[in-house]
């Protein structure tokens, strides 16, 4: 990573090998078309203040739409944190 970033990075679900999975949402989603992990981080984007926030928004997002119905669960995104989970999101600074 270069010096002073931080991202938001797939990872391996539990027990497998990383491999490129990125979904796009099912077609019956009323958000269709877009990508899976596109969809959310720009959802969860609005009430986050730093990337650890931001993730955890992403992981909640997700977790109701698997548990309504609206997502499959394999469909859900494995994302972790590399680097500062403190850094600021895009848009937020301290002042």
């Amino acid at each position: 990573m270069p010096a002073y970033t931080t991202a938001i990075v797939m990872e391996a679900a539990p027990g497998e090998k990383l491999a490129c999975r990125a979904h796009n949402l099912p077609p019956d989603h009323p958000a269709q078309p877009r990508g899976v992990i596109s969809y959310y981080a720009t959802l969860a984007l609005a009430a986050a203040t730093i990337v650890d926030n931001w993730l955890a928004r992403i992981e909640a997002l997700v977790q109701e739409d698997v548990r309504t119905g609206r997502l499959p669960p394999f469909y859900r995104p494995y994302l972790h944190v590399l680097e500062d989970g403190e850094s600021h999101v895009p848009g937020k600074v301290s002042i």
